[in-house]
């Protein structure tokens, strides 16, 4: 009990905070092509499993794969662990075309705009 500015009581809501705020892919990525992870050598890549690349734009085994464009640090991890189904609560969603989007978008409760920028005005309804 707090009796400073005033009287207030706590209330416990009985909230169990252990439950997932979220379901099994409630939370949809969408992307349009590749996703491309940073990988300081091709050959890490390769032992981690990790192919969406093409070997004749990366020769260099002892080379940066995707030094400027590739996902690292918590967003690397996150994949990672989308792709070896660690995490459930997340769905990477290939959707090529501005219509292919539009669906997702429209159907959405909130939608975060994750891009480094946009062409074009993706149609969406109100």
């Amino acid at each position: 009990m707090c009796k400073c500015y005033g009287f207030f009581r706590y209330q416990d809501w009985g909230y169990d905070f252990d439950l997932p705020l979220w379901g099994e892919a409630d939370i949809k990525i969408i992307y349009r092509d590749k996703i491309k992870v940073f990988y300081n050598r091709v050959q890490n890549a390769q032992a981690d499993g990790y192919t969406e690349f093409k070997s004749v734009n990366f020769s260099n085994k002892n080379g940066y794969l995707y030094s400027f464009t590739g996902l690292r640090g918590d967003a690397k991890r996150l994949y990672h662990n989308i792709h070896s189904g660690r995490e459930k609560r997340v769905k990477l969603v290939k959707a090529p075309t501005i219509s292919e989007q539009a669906k997702f978008v429209n159907e959405a409760d909130l939608v975060i705009w994750a891009c480094g920028y946009q062409t074009k005005d993706i149609p969406i309804k109100d």
